[in-house]
């Protein structure tokens, strides 16, 4: 009779709470420059077309129509099982926030991702690739090499901690999301990040814009936003806004994007990005191009840079596939550089 009860009890509580263990695995071998670089690398390297991280997500049902919910994500380097996605990133840099659900939304506390991420993830067809992806290796991966040639033009982060986010129901295929950081420094309250998303999805079209001002650092403050710049000058605040748009004609899908960044130093970007994914066979022929312009008296001279990659995506499985990608990279005077790579990713 004990062992009904407890099984029943089992049951019950399963049937109001879940807890889900998900993640992705991608690795790739490559031979890999980025302009500014003097050298090539060969190596095996991570997050190819998407960066690899696992996680928990959880609700539970309180009745009443909300649900309580959580998520905890780290990324990590498959290539050699590091934490992180670089020397002493947080554990759950990705997700670490707890929230309620229900009719009127959601609101989530905790570590989240910045207005500026889905937008540009969701609307270019190399996804949240820091590797191949031409907008989002302008947006937020530095080049580091024999100069310090590029700095990421977005500040702050894909991700921000410390927020509290209000996510809007969606409205016949509208939805938006309001952010805001408290800076957590005392004697500074006004100190802070806030900025706002939006999606539409009606069939095959797609649009998205967002806004945002970054005054903080992430996942911690450290002194300083992270700049635009490639030489001097270190801004304290930055203002960007973004708007994007996609388009499925079932033989091809095309994206476009328009990104801005102003500093309050002089030195200031404009990105615009172009791709298209076209099934062919069992996968899918990836293309996209961006250009960023960088402009201030801070920079001296203006710079340039276009990046271009194109790549076959072959799906093996709906949760594995295969790809290879081909990348041109050319920063103003710098020489241009071209990198090659083949990876499989798996999720689960």
């Amino acid at each position: 009779m004990l062992a009904i009860v407890a099984l029943g009890s089992a049951a019950t509580a399963s049937a109001q709470s879940s807890v889900q263990f998900s993640g992705v695995i991608d690795t790739f071998a490559g031979d890999n420059q980025l302009s500014g670089n003097s050298h090539r690398v060969a190596n095996v390297g991570t997050g190819g077309l998407s960066t690899a991280y696992f996680g928990f997500t959880g609700t539970e049902d309180l009745g009443g129509g909300l649900q309580a919910e959580f998520a905890l994500s780290s990324p990590f380097q498959s290539d050699n099982g590091l934490q992180g996605r670089f020397a002493n990133d947080t554990l759950f840099s990705r997700d670490a926030n707890v929230g309620i659900k229900g009719g009127f939304g959601a609101i989530k506390l905790g570590r989240y991702t910045s207005p500026n991420f889905l937008s540009a993830v969701q609307f270019n067809p190399f996804g949240n690739s820091t590797v191949v992806a031409p907008l989002l290796l302008h947006s937020y991966v530095p080049t580091f090499g024999d100069l310090n040639v590029w700095r990421n033009s977005i500040a702050g982060d894909s991700g921000w901690s410390n927020q509290i986010a209000y996510i809007t129901p969606d409205f016949d295929g509208f939805k938006a999301d309001f952010h805001y950081q408290f800076g957590e420094v005392a004697g500074n309250s006004g100190k802070n990040n806030v900025g706002a998303r939006a999606f539409y999805f009606k069939g095959p079209l797609g649009l998205t814009a967002y806004v945002q001002r970054v005054q903080v650092n992430n996942p911690l403050d450290a002194g300083g936003v992270t700049s635009a710049l490639n030489t001097v000058g270190t801004p304290t605040s930055q203002r960007a806004w973004f708007i994007g748009g996609s388009y499925d004609f079932s033989s091809v899908k095309l994206f476009g994007t328009y990104q801005q960044t102003t500093n309050n130093v002089d030195a200031n970007d404009k990105t615009v990005q172009l791709g298209s994914s076209i099934p062919v066979g069992a996968g899918n022929i990836l293309a996209s191009w961006a250009q960023t312009r960088r402009a201030g008296s801070v920079v001296g001279a203006d710079l340039k840079r276009n990046t271009a990659s194109v790549g076959y995506d072959y799906v093996l499985s709906k949760r594995t596939d295969l790809y290879t990608v081909y990348m041109y990279d050319k920063i103003s005077s710098q020489d241009q550089a071209n990198s090659i790579l083949l990876g499989i990713r798996h999720r689960f």
